[in-house]
């Protein structure tokens, strides 16, 4: 008893010690995350619409280590893989968000239209190592022509 007496007094002089520390000059860590945080969703914001596209892909970056669990974080880095022409890279930031927010309608649908553009590109590489008068080489020309029709103007072969 008396043993536990003694833990419990100094245990409460080493908390009224740090108590009484001067934290004056100290900048809580969690404000500083908060301003870091801030100052990274700006420059990643602005980079996007500057359509700086290595600014904002280093921005989102840093901010889906900042922040994991927010999906448009998650989200904007898939789009800005898109721009560089990194669909796998799309795919699985997408994947990303909506694993954190599975109602996420425009990354479902980019995920859509990312897995679109790599299935069409796989049917135009068929259609290099097939004789035109292959049944194969007239169907995937169908299905290209169909995709693309689809897909508009959003269709870019990708390599």
């Amino acid at each position: 008893m008396k043993i536990t007496l003694i833990n419990n007094s100094v245990l409460v002089l080493l908390a009224a010690g740090l108590c009484a520390c001067n934290t004056g000059n100290v900048i809580p860590a969690q404000e500083t995350s908060l301003a870091q945080v801030s100052a990274t969703e700006q420059n990643a914001s602005q980079a996007y619409e500057k359509e700086d596209w290595a600014t904002a892909e280093r921005e989102y970056s840093k901010l889906t280590e900042m922040m994991p669990t927010d999906s448009e974080s998650w989200f904007r880095l898939g789009n800005v893989y898109v721009r560089l022409k990194r669909p796998n890279d799309a795919l699985l930031a997408y994947q990303e968000a909506l694993i954190r927010d599975p109602n996420h309608a425009k990354a479902w649908h980019n995920t859509g239209i990312v897995q679109l553009k790599q299935a069409t590109n796989t049917f135009l590489e068929m259609q290099n190592h097939l004789q035109p008068d292959d049944p194969l080489y007239q169907r995937a020309r169908q299905i290209v022509d169909s995709v693309t029709g689809l897909l508009g103007q959003d269709f870019e072969k990708t390599q």
